[in-house]
C-alpha cells in the first residue's frame, strides 16, 4: 500500500504549497529589488509560514486517520493474503483429490459398463432360460397329455378285453356245455348215417352216389360260421364219379336241406318233384335248388342257397338227388 503522503489528496497539497512557495520566493525576489519590498517580503513569508502551520495543523489529524487507515488495510491485506494462501492450498488439495476421484470415477464407470454388460448378458441368458424352460415346459405338458391320453385309451382296452375275457370264458362256458352235447348229437348222427346209408343203398341200388360232401354256412360276406343267428348261405359241394355211362348226359340235380325232424326249411317256392328209382317205389321231395348238369363220368358239383329266414340251432341235413334216384346226403349244426 502508498504512503500516506503519496497519495493524490496530499499530493495536491503539496503541490498547492510548492506553487506557493515558488510564488512566494518569485515575489521575495522582485520586491528584494526594492527597499520597501524587502518589508512587504517578510510580512509575506510570515503569512506564508503561518498559513503553512495551519494547513500543517488542519491535515494532521487527517494523516493520522490515513496512517491508521493504512495500518487496518495492512492487516486486511495481510489476512486475506493467508486467506488466499490457504484457499490456494486447499484448491491444490480438492484438485489433487478431483483428479483422484475422476481417476476413480472413470474405473468405476468402467467397471459400471462392464457390470451393466455383465447383467444384460445375465438377463438374456435368464431369458433365454426362462424360453427354454416354457419351450420345455409346454413339450413336457405334451408329452404328459400324450401319454395321460395312451394311459386313458390302454385302460379303456384293457376294461374291454377284461369284459370280452369274462365273455369268451362264459362262451367258453357254454361251448364246453355244448361240446359235450355235441359228442352226443355226433353219436347219435353217426348212428343215423349209418342207417341213412344203409337207406342210400337201397336207394341207389343199380345207380350211382354223391361222396366227399363239403357243407359251409356262411355269413352274408361269405365267411363260413357256426352260428344260425348269422347264418344268410349254405353253400355245398360233393363228387359224382363212376357215373355209368347209361346215365351221363343232362340229368337233374336237386338239393334238399331238412332239420332234425326230417322237415324242409322255410321257403315260399318250394321245387316240387317225384323221384322214381328204377328199384324202388317213387316219393315225393321239396328241393329249396335244382338245376340241369351234363353229367360224364367224373365231376364236382357246387351249390349255393340264399336263405329267405334266418335258421334255429340245431342239426340239418342236406340231401342231393336225381330224377332216379337219392345221391348222398351230409349233416351240419348251427349254434
Amino acid at each position: 500500500m502508498a504512503d500516506s503522503y503519496g497519495s493524490p489528496g496530499c499530493n495536491h497539497c503539496w503541490a498547492n504549497l510548492s506553487w506557493g512557495l515558488a510564488c512566494l520566493h518569485s515575489n521575495l525576489l522582485l520586491f528584494m529589488k526594492t527597499q520597501n519590498g524587502l518589508i512587504a517580503a517578510i510580512v509575506i513569508l510570515a503569512i506564508a509560514l503561518i498559513g503553512s502551520l495551519v494547513w500543517g495543523s488542519k491535515n494532521s489529524g487527517k494523516v493520522d486517520r490515513l496512517q491508521s487507515a493504512k495500518m487496518a488495510v495492512e492487516a486486511s491485506l495481510d489476512d486475506m493474503t493467508e486467506l488466499r494462501d490457504e484457499l490456494a492450498g486447499e484448491v491444490e488439495t480438492m484438485m489433487t483429490q478431483y483428479d483422484e476421484l475422476a481417476s476413480e470415477n472413470g474405473r468405476l464407470n468402467g467397471e459400471l459398463a462392464e457390470s451393466r454388460e455383465a447383467l444384460s448378458k445375465a438377463q438374456s441368458a435368464v431369458s433365454r432360460a426362462k424360453r427354454n424352460a416354457a419351450n420345455e415346459l409346454n413339450a413336457l405338458r405334451e408329452q404328459i397329455e400324450e401319454l395321460q391320453q395312451a394311459k386313458s385309451s390302454l385302460q379303456s382296452g384293457m376294461d374291454m378285453m377284461i369284459a370280452q375275457n369274462d365273455s369268451l370264458r362264459m362262451e367258453i362256458g357254454v361251448l364246453e356245455g355244448d361240446l359235450a352235447m355235441s359228442t352226443e348229437s355226433n353219436n347219435a348222427l353217426m348212428a343215423d348215417n349209418d342207417a341213412k346209408s344203409v337207406q342210400i343203398g337201397n336207394l341207389t341200388y343199380q345207380s350211382f352216389k354223391a361222396t366227399s360232401f363239403q357243407v359251409s354256412p356262411e355269413v352274408k360276406g361269405g365267411n363260413a360260421t357256426s352260428k344260425a343267428g348269422r347264418t344268410r348261405r349254405i353253400s355245398a359241394s360233393f363228387d359224382l364219379s363212376e357215373v355209368p355211362a347209361d346215365f351221363q348226359g343232362v340229368r337233374p340235380i336237386y338239393l334238399v336241406i331238412t332239420d332234425e325232424a326230417g322237415v324242409p326249411i322255410p321257403r315260399t317256392d318250394y321245387i316240387q318233384t317225384t323221384i322214381r328209382p328204377y328199384n324202388g317205389e317213387p316219393h315225393d321231395i321239396m328241393a329249396v335248388e335244382a338245376r340241369e348238369e351234363d353229367l360224364t363220368e367224373s365231376q364236382r358239383l357246387t351249390f349255393s342257397h340264399e336263405l329267405e329266414n334266418k335258421l334255429d340251432a340245431g342239426v340239418y341235413t342236406l340231401s342231393a338227388y336225381t330224377d332216379i334216384g337219392f345221391l348222398g346226403a351230409s349233416t351240419f349244426r348251427l349254434r
